[in-house]
């Protein structure tokens, strides 16, 4: 099934205009020398906005800009986000249906004329920024273009991750980085506007000065031809008031005597209750007895727990006296490390090769500081650096 969009903004743009590189730009990751990605501030925060409003639920959105080929790289310049609506699950899958594409295709000629859709979001709260191998068939069978891109987000880790073709084009891999800029993007300020993810609040009127209403409501009554009305009529309001009165008294009253009655006789059922068991009480001191074996035995049971309440006393203090040893043992390896900051352009194996001579700390490096992937470092971060 194929779909197109009137004008300029279609599925499949040659990305042959002049691409002007943003002048406001702060790197994700690693540079990938792939695909080159581009996302405006505004539709990163929307996306996530987008993906915490469906209460845990999976969501999709389409990724909507403009394709460029700069010396021969690919590069994708997100400037706008367009919900997915009206969505469909397909043997649990979550997947756009017509009704989404049609919504799609309007938002974009009324916000992203000129734009093409370069890519799509799955947003899945609580699943990381793992690759499903259900998103990867979906990608493959409508986005197959090798500049297509698919954008997942964890709104509840906050983790996001962009995924490209290889490249032989078989299959999705994990890109090593994007860039964010930031831009006016009338576009997509339009777009939140109408399409907000928070209630707006209710403004509030200012009170008209009374002498103003009065005189304004005169005026009405002129223009409408409304006349005062007759003492008859004044008469017969003031006796329907009061008839209202009376039957709201009377039903005051009334609901007071049920709730009365009802109090009675609550009464009467716990006196009789209370007598019972005084009978039964008296009558059997076999009960009083076995009463009394049971009150000792709870005795015996506090003062177990008042024993074992100390032995946990003494637990904790092992366990204080265990985590100060620990923390003292983490101060001394912090002392054979060395601080670094992550500079723009920096990987793993720069800094193994500065500090080493070769690759050979990379494995150290993420071991000290817990890194789980080798490409997932980031301007700013503080790494430290284990001496030989």
């Amino acid at each position: 099934m194929e779909y197109y969009f009137d004008g300029d903004s279609n599925l499949y743009d040659k990305g042959e205009r002049e691409f002007n590189s943003p002048a406001r730009v702060k790197q994700m990751g690693s540079i990938e020398g792939n695909v080159k990605i581009f996302v405006e501030d505004y539709v990163y925060t929307y996306l996530y906005q987008y993906g915490r409003s469906g209460g845990g639920r999976e969501k999709l959105a389409a990724l909507i800009g403009r394709h460029y080929v700069v010396n021969g790289q690919e590069t994708v310049v997100i400037s706008g986000a367009i919900q997915g609506k009206g969505t469909i699950q397909e043997n649990g899958v979550e997947r756009f249906s017509e009704e989404t594409w049609e919504y799609i295709g309007g938002q974009m000629q009324t916000y992203f004329k000129g734009m093409s859709i370069v890519g799509w979001v799955h947003c899945q709260p609580g699943f990381g920024a793992f690759l499903m191998a259900k998103d990867e068939s979906f990608h493959r069978e409508y986005f197959k273009e090798k500049w297509q891109v698919l954008f997942v987000v964890d709104t509840v880790d906050k983790l996001d991750a962009f995924y490209i073709y290889n490249e032989e084009g078989t299959s999705l891999r994990r890109a090593r980085g994007y860039f964010i800029y930031y831009d006016r993007n009338r576009e997509m300020q339009e777009y939140m506007l109408e399409n907000s993810l928070v209630r707006p609040k209710e403004v509030e009127r200012e009170e008209e000065p009374q002498t103003d209403r009065r005189a304004f409501v005169r005026e009405e009554e002129k223009k409408e031809g409304r006349r005062k009305p007759t003492q008859e009529e004044r008469m017969d309001a003031a006796q329907d008031i009061r008839r209202v009165l009376k039957k709201r008294e009377a039903a005051a009253k009334q609901a007071k005597k049920e709730h009365d009655r009802l109090l009675a006789a609550v009464s009467c059922v716990l006196c009789i209750v209370c007598v019972s068991l005084g009978v039964a009480m008296m009558q059997s001191l076999d009960r009083l007895r076995t009463v009394e074996t049971e009150l000792m035995a709870m005795q015996t049971s506090y003062e177990t727990l008042a024993e074992d309440f100390e032995g946990v006393k003494v637990q904790q203090v092992f366990a204080v006296q265990q985590a100060e040893t620990q923390a003292n043992t983490v101060e001394s390896n912090e002392e054979k490390t060395r601080k670094y900051i992550v500079e723009g352009g920096d990987s793993l194996g720069y800094i193994s090769r500065k500090f080493y001579g070769d690759n050979s700390g990379v494995a150290q490096i993420m071991d000290v500081n817990g890194l789980m992937d080798a490409d997932m470092i980031y301007e700013g971060q503080v790494l430290w650096i284990p001496e030989n």
